[in-house]
């Protein structure tokens, strides 16, 4: 199962080219401007410096999502995930199905269908497969994932999962967030056994 952690942004500055002496300059005895452009030289770096902090500040603000900015409505998730592909079934359209249990926080159950397989070459294969998950409490959410295979000594395969969290209903309604899964699966066996983490925010 695959529920992206939101990252800070982080701006390195670069320092502007203020002459350190102009912040102490007056003007000259005698009503002279002889340090005129000097002093005008140390405004315009002190706007640029003004500007520049400005811009850093709204991009910080544009580029965190909404869930971030709410923080006290995400929380992280984790736990364990036991499946086994039974083959195509009408509840995927037809579509290669996973079905299973996963315990922690949150737990219950779920259903996923395979929409696409690959493969990438050297033995790795390529899932994408959108999840199904049902708690104990009824609510459900949804999540997008893209599964790497890598062959252990096949048909087990070492799995990482990058799963996007889409929706839900109930307490998961418009829910977003990530989450990551490791584990194995055995195609021979159809058996799959995953540790996943991860947030998941609503609004």
């Amino acid at each position: 199962m695959q529920i992206q952690s939101v990252g800070k942004l982080t701006a390195k500055a670069h320092p502007l080219p203020i002459d350190s002496k102009a912040r102490w300059v007056q003007a000259a005895p005698g009503g002279g401007n002889r340090h005129a452009p000097r002093a005008i030289r140390f405004e315009e770096n002190c706007m640029l410096r003004m500007k520049l902090a400005a811009v850093v500040a709204l991009a910080a603000v544009l580029s965190c999502p909404a869930q971030v900015l709410a923080g006290n409505s995400c929380k992280k998730i984790s736990g364990h995930i036991s499946g086994q592909i039974i083959g195509p079934t009408p509840a995927c359209g037809g579509a290669l199905t996973e079905i299973g249990s996963f315990t922690g926080n949150p737990e219950g159950t779920f259903v996923a269908c395979v929409t696409s397989m690959k493969d990438h070459g050297g033995g790795v294969l390529v899932f994408k497969l959108v999840h199904t998950y049902t708690t104990t409490s009824g609510d459900t959410f949804t999540t997008s994932d893209n599964i790497v295979a890598h062959p252990i000594n096949p048909p087990l395969y070492r799995v990482e999962n990058h799963a996007t969290i889409t929706g839900g209903t109930g307490v998961y309604e418009d829910a977003v967030g990530f989450s990551y899964d490791q584990g194995t699966v055995d195609l021979g066996t159809g058996v799959l056994s995953v540790d996943y983490q991860g947030r998941i925010c609503t609004p």
